[in-house]
């Protein structure tokens, strides 16, 4: 079963959470909700406080890649959401060290950031580079989806096929797939095709990262897990890189409330796999 005290600290420890949008500085088209990620990304990098970024961008058709940014110019080409888990973890020693990067900020799922965490909790002498990651910052997900079979769901019951879609849009609720027309997909309607992992998984924000995002309609939720990362952010916010304010408690109520709908599926998954 899973532990009590998830219950208890749905969000996982926090010193602050803001929402958060990017500054007049900071114009970023395509970011989603705000481009917050990319405009702190973008201030980290540009005042010498990081030397890269483990990314995502997006390839052939609904496809993507991970890459390392290392400018302004490369982060914001980035931007955008990602509806596919990227193996980035596979080969980002190689990559770290191909590199040379010193100081990296990793965005990735709670699932990404928790090995992370352990990675740098409990280092391993031969494979370390645990100490070269700056920040670890999560998104919010409720899950990821087996791709080719949602794909095929959308085309039985939308009449879409994949090479009609051009771009995926996760919503807090939905899934959107536009082409020449837009579908909106509710994520109940989709839970059947959820990876098996998820289900299993309580982490909505990922409690181990440094950051915790996640999107609202215009602007990004971030949750902050220590002084010296909230520091940071109101730096930001001062160089007009962000935008933000704190977040009532009406919020957090609907953050927790998301977080325990995860925590008491998993609960519900982990009890029939026993």
């Amino acid at each position: 079963m899973i532990p009590s005290w998830y219950l208890e600290r749905p969000l996982g420890e926090y010193t602050a959470a803001y929402s958060v949008k990017a500054g007049k500085e900071m114009p970023i088209e395509k970011a989603t909700s705000g481009g917050a990620i990319t405009a702190i990304l973008c201030y980290l990098i540009e005042n010498d406080i990081i030397d890269g970024v483990i990314a995502t961008k997006k390839a052939k058709g609904l496809q993507g890649e991970v890459i390392v940014a290392k400018t302004k110019d490369e982060i914001i080409s980035s931007a955008g959401s990602r509806w596919q888990v990227l193996p980035f973890t596979l080969k980002l020693k190689e990559t770290i060290e191909k590199e040379n990067l010193r100081r990296i900020a990793i965005v990735g799922l709670p699932c990404q950031i928790n090995f992370l965490r352990q990675m740098k909790t409990y280092p391993l002498l031969e494979t370390d580079f645990s100490n070269r990651i700056k920040y670890l910052i999560s998104l919010f997900c409720f899950g990821t989806f087996a791709q080719e079979s949602i794909l095929d769901y959308v085309k039985y019951k939308y009449g879409v096929s994949a090479s009609d879609i051009k771009e995926v849009k996760i919503g807090q609720r939905e899934i959107k797939f536009n082409g020449e027309k837009e579908i909106r997909v509710p994520f109940d309607e989709l839970n059947k095709y959820l990876q098996v992992g998820c289900l299993l998984c309580p982490d909505y924000c990922g409690s181990a990262s440094d950051i915790s995002a996640g999107f609202t309609e215009k602007k990004t939720v971030i949750i902050i897990r220590n002084e010296e990362v909230n520091k940071m952010l109101k730096e930001a916010c001062d160089r007009n890189y962000i935008e933000m304010e704190e977040i009532g408690e009406e919020n957090i109520k609907e953050i927790e409330k998301r977080a325990i709908e995860k925590i008491n599926r998993a609960s519900k998954y982990v009890s029939l796999f026993l």
